[in-house]
């Protein structure tokens, strides 16, 4: 199954403007045009990059170079947590806009909806799944039957939305979805995963995979006190993993920065546990202007406050990846 799995991960566009060439690599669209005319390959000094489809020696290339980055490369990717503990903070939405930065920057990125029976990360993406988790879990499909497509060359694997089954979903349920999600590793860069809100079962154990947990809050008191009861779970199981802190929906630096110090004060005073400042995210009505879009905000909105700090978040968990080799030689 593995290698049907990295296959899959690393399908290539049959037709590739030099823009989406550039970004499925990962390099500038100069760089591409240069390298592709030191192989000899035509290409008109009028060329438009957003337009043009690149010539089919110069695919070919990529193809072959897509299929190598798809293949094993020893390393083991980076598991990311996205969690919250109080819904409708914007989890899903950080989760949705990391993982497509992520991609867009040319790293091999899969994002798992396992907010179990509440899904919604297809909305947000704009990709309607045609097979999803709830298949998987069922055994009606393969877990290369439901990987889908996303922004960027994402990778999406959907929950399922109002499915009781995954939403009770007992231990011997969960370790299935923990074992495909372990299997996924050695193919990709990294994997986010949208965790549910709150510290039941469903939520912690996937927590525990990762290898860095992402807590989103807001400034409410609500937001953070729950936040502050996520941590002391993992606190108290002695999970060894990094906690990151995204402050979401703010109004200023300076709000985003008290909240973070009113719980990391917490946290070493009655936990012994420190948490990292990872960043946050303005309040910006794109944000929800995208959510009607069904598309990524960092997407529909590339100039925006929120995709602009956005940017800066996917550069501090991008630090944590492993360095990229150059794609073109």
């Amino acid at each position: 199954m593995a290698e049907t799995v990295h296959r899959h991960l690393g399908t290539p566009m049959d037709q590739m403007t030099w823009t989406e060439a550039a970004h499925r690599l990962g390099v500038g669209v100069t760089d591409l045009v240069t390298w592709a005319r030191e192989r000899g390959a035509f290409c008109d000094a009028d060329l438009d990059p957003g337009l043009d489809l690149v010539p089919s020696e110069v695919a070919d290339a990529i193809r072959g170079i897509d299929e190598e980055k798809a293949k094993p490369s020893g390393r083991r990717a980076q598991v990311f947590a996205v969690t919250s503990g109080k819904g409708g903070v914007g989890k899903t939405s950080v989760s949705v806009n990391l993982a497509t930065a992520l991609a867009a920057r040319g790293r091999r990125t899969i994002l798992v909806d396992v907010d179990l029976g509440l899904a919604d990360v297809h909305i947000l993406a704009g990709t309607p799944p045609r097979r999803t988790l709830s298949d998987f879990v069922a055994g009606t499909a393969e877990l290369v039957e439901v990987i889908g497509d996303g922004p960027r060359g994402l990778k999406i694997i959907a929950g399922g939305s109002g499915v009781k089954e995954l939403a009770d979903l007992d231990a011997r349920g969960r370790a299935r979805v923990l074992d495909a999600i372990e299997s996924l590793r050695p193919h990709c860069d990294a994997i986010l995963l949208d965790t549910g809100a709150g510290i039941s079962s469903n939520v912690t154990d996937f927590l525990e995979i990762a290898d860095h947990t992402i807590c989103v809050t807001t400034s409410s008191f609500a937001a953070i006190a729950d936040a502050y009861g996520v941590v002391k779970v993992l606190a108290q199981r002695n999970t060894p993993r990094s906690v990151h802190m995204i402050v979401n929906r703010v109004r200023s630096p300076e709000e985003a920065e008290q909240v973070f110090r009113k719980l990391q004060g917490c946290c070493q005073r009655f936990l012994g546990f420190e948490l990292n400042w990872l960043g946050f995210l303005p309040e910006d009505q794109n944000v929800e202007g995208a959510v009607l879009k069904r598309s990524p905000f960092c997407e529909a909105f590339p100039t925006s406050v929120a995709a602009r700090y956005l940017q800066k978040l996917a550069t501090s968990l991008e630090g944590y990846l492993a360095p990229m080799p150059s794609p073109l030689g």
